[in-house]
């Protein structure tokens, strides 16, 4: 196992993986699992030799030259969770290993397992009801809507300065050539002292690998700084995490109203945002083209 421990001791990694092979992973993703442990998040992958999915980043120049970028961000006040280390099986064809980073404070965002019953994508991933699952669904949906209603009122109720915060920082990864990964809800995380924070930055844009033309980092931020916001099922960019009309049918009429009521308010904030970092009302409209947010 080759190791490379930039901001953790070594001693401190080592002891770090012994103790998450003793454990249940506390997450999981599609090609990574999550330990948590203390004040530190250990992720086990498959692919540290991928950036951006596809490109080969074998002698891992690429994400040496991330680790450090994060952070210096981090050090200016970027709220990106940086990357501390990691070790990997050099032998391994896609780089099988574990990164070591710092834990997120607060909670995510919105809670990407809980929002799946809502979600067009991940609920035509499977059917729910096969193999006698269908009293357990129903129980798991009951809770789904109380945490959505619950959730995007919190939410909404996040200040004004957090959301100026959130999209001056996309800006800035933007300008790093920085990855962020707006389709999951949960690479954000949020605290109510630290404000929003940025996960899974583990690449850079196609742009530092010469694969597309620099973009500009306001109309970037003006598409992908309404993470917050939950998109409705006519929406052309995000489409797969769009809310899906027949999840929203076990709303009743008031429940809907109060969902479309504060997800407006978080549209507002984010708009808000974004014109307070800059963004012109020409970016800003642009992006209304490409989204629908619900209940707006």
């Amino acid at each position: 196992m080759e190791e490379r421990y930039f901001y953790i001791e070594p001693w401190v990694a080592r002891g770090l993986l012994a103790q998450s092979k003793k454990m249940k992973p506390a997450k999981h993703g599609i090609d990574s699992r999550v330990y948590l442990i203390g004040e530190y998040a250990v992720l086990s992958t498959s692919r540290i030799k991928l950036r951006n999915v596809a490109t080969r980043d074998d002698d891992l120049a690429y994400f040496d030259e991330l680790i450090e970028t994060l952070m210096r961000l981090r050090e200016q006040g970027v709220a990106a969770v940086p990357i501390l280390g990691y070790c990997y099986d050099s032998d391994s064809a896609d780089g099988t290993g574990y990164i070591f980073q710092p834990r997120a404070k607060g909670e995510e965002l919105y809670d990407d397992e809980v929002m799946k019953h809502f979600k067009v994508w991940l609920r035509k991933r499977r059917n729910p009801f096969q193999r006698g699952r269908a009293v357990e669904y129903l129980l798991a949906r009951t809770k789904a809507v109380e945490y959505l209603l619950a959730r995007t009122k919190y939410v909404s109720e996040i200040p004004q300065e957090h959301f100026d915060k959130f999209i001056g920082d996309i800006i800035i990864l933007n300008d790093n050539d920085v990855l962020i990964d707006f389709i999951g809800k949960s690479n954000f995380f949020y605290d109510a002292s630290a404000g929003f924070q940025f996960i899974d930055l583990d690449s850079h844009t196609d742009y530092k690998y010469g694969l597309a033309e620099k973009y500009d980092s306001r109309e970037l931020a003006c598409v992908g700084g309404f993470a917050p916001c939950h998109f409705a099922a006519d929406t052309t960019a995000f489409s797969r995490i769009a809310l899906d009309e027949k999840a929203l049918a076990r709303l009743g009429k008031d429940e809907l109203q109060q969902l479309a009521r504060d997800n407006g308010i978080i549209f507002e904030k984010c708009k808000t945002a974004m014109l307070n970092n800059g963004c012109s009302r020409e970016q800003l409209e642009d992006s209304l083209k490409l989204l629908k947010i619900f209940g707006v």
